[in-house]
């Protein structure tokens, strides 16, 4: 009955052994592996903050382009008006109305132009309360 006690006893501690030592050693690959969970959730965000700066950077510069193409079209349209005013008006003084086509065309660049004035404001005051908002974040 001793020997049994005894080789229990012996059983029992050994496997306590063993469960503390794998316990152990595994206490230190957990501690590791969090380890390199917070390395990759660091270089995660410092990745998202590049990248959102850079896609900052470019929705600027995509913003700015389109608008200098909307205000060169502006520009533009505002060139052609003035061209059909002045061919309409030597059209009067030589003794000829304008046709319907060209009063037409002459009221559509007009529209044109008013609706790419409002486009070109809309932007101007996006822009604008972006750069208040930016300024009140950063």
């Amino acid at each position: 009955m001793i020997n049994f006690l005894g080789y229990v006893m012996t059983s029992l501690s050994s496997a306590f052994l063993v469960a503390y030592l794998v316990n152990r050693s595994n206490k230190g690959d957990r501690i590791e592996d969090m380890q390199r969970q917070d390395n990759v959730a660091s270089d995660l965000k410092d990745n998202q903050s590049t990248t959102n700066t850079k896609l900052d950077t470019i929705h600027v510069l995509v913003n700015s382009n389109m608008t200098a193409a909307m205000q060169a079209e502006l520009d533009a349209t505002i060139r052609e008006l003035a061209m059909m005013r002045e061919v309409i008006a030597l059209n009067r003084a030589a003794g000829r109305e304008p046709s319907p086509e060209a009063a037409e065309a002459l009221r559509n660049t007009q529209l044109k132009i008013d609706e790419l004035k409002a486009q070109l404001e809309d932007r101007l005051r996006s822009t604008r309360i972006a750069e208040l908002k930016e300024g009140t974040n950063g």
